[in-house]
């Protein structure tokens, strides 16, 4: 029975139907086997996800996914409703946070928190700078030098004026991609540019609230150059998933040298005295932007945990 089974990649979660591509490039509706269901709360497979399948025995059987490979990443937010991680995309190859500094301003702290959350996941995550037809070069430098600081790839780009797209577009290659931007940042013009052929409506979410304009519950997968897309639907905000500060801290890759000389091991980079991230953002080797994003998310944290009774 064993020799039937076939890889597979998850390409769409709604409800109780799952849609696979097989490793012989079929695409099929599958069942899922009682033992990968969640009680209560769904299936525990997302788009994304590698498993592998049975090809029906008889006619009249379907497809069943007997089982999950490990994932290598995972893209998730925090959901307040029942205080818990939700998983969105898994095994996400590059997460790219569009964002735009003009029209619509750049908000700082949803950017962040799109990255907080992917390095908690384990994504690997670049920041494109959209709609630069619209800003000088020297606004272009400023952003790319603060989160180049932080270990980032900057990616400028210009649909308009058709730049930056065939350097995005090479470091796209055959896994899965996730693009994430807030309303009105170009991000629904810009994969289009990069795949033409690319048959998706995709919403944005709103930059100030994180809000999206999606209705439906379900993440799907598009073919997308020699990819997939992940789409993201049901997004209604990018909560940081984790629930400790020390693990937040880490989500900062600018934060790591600096902390080493803190004077308390649990120093939260908040309040307390001789902490080295509050002496590298008075000497503005910590950016203040991301100080205060990393401040909103840990009182966040902090609050959760005080409700939960931690």
């Amino acid at each position: 029975m064993q020799a039937n089974l076939k890889e597979a990649l998850v390409v769409r979660v709604t409800g109780s139907e799952v849609r696979v591509d097989t490793q012989d490039g079929e695409r099929v509706s599958c069942v899922l086997r009682g033992r990968l269901r969640k009680e209560d709360k769904g299936v525990r497979v997302v788009a994304g996800d590698l498993v592998q399948v049975m090809p029906p025995r008889q006619g009249g059987d379907a497809w069943t996914i007997q089982s999950l490979k490990p994932r290598s990443s995972r893209l998730s937010r925090f959901v307040e409703r029942d205080s818990s991680e939700r998983v969105i995309v898994a095994n996400v190859e590059r997460l790219y946070v569009v964002a735009s500094l003009r029209t619509p301003p750049i908000h700082y702290d949803f950017v962040d928190r799109v990255l907080v959350s992917a390095q908690w996941g384990g994504v690997s995550a670049a920041v494109v700078l959209n709609k630069t037809d619209l800003v000088s070069q020297e606004e272009i430098d400023g952003f790319d030098a603060l989160y180049r600081s932080c270990g980032y790839t900057v990616l400028p780009t210009s649909v308009l004026a058709g730049e930056g797209l065939e350097v995005l577009t090479a470091e796209l290659g055959t896994g899965v991609y996730a693009f994430v931007g807030a309303s009105g940042v170009g991000k629904s013009a810009l994969v289009m540019s990069i795949d033409p052929g690319l048959d998706l409506k995709l919403g944005e979410i709103g930059g100030k609230t994180g809000r999206g304009r999606h209705t439906t519950t379900f993440s799907q997968l598009y073919r997308f150059g020699r990819g997939y897309l992940a789409d993201t639907p049901g997004i209604q905000t990018f909560g940081y998933p984790g629930s400790e500060p020390a693990e937040l801290a880490d989500c900062f890759p600018e934060f790591e040298t600096y902390a080493q000389s803190c004077r308390f091991l649990t120093c939260t980079h908040s309040h307390e005295p001789d902490c080295g991230v509050k002496r590298a953002l008075e000497a503005g080797d910590v950016r203040a932007t991301r100080h205060t994003s990393y401040l909103n998310i840990l009182a966040e944290v902090e609050a959760r945990a005080k409700r939960s009774g931690r």
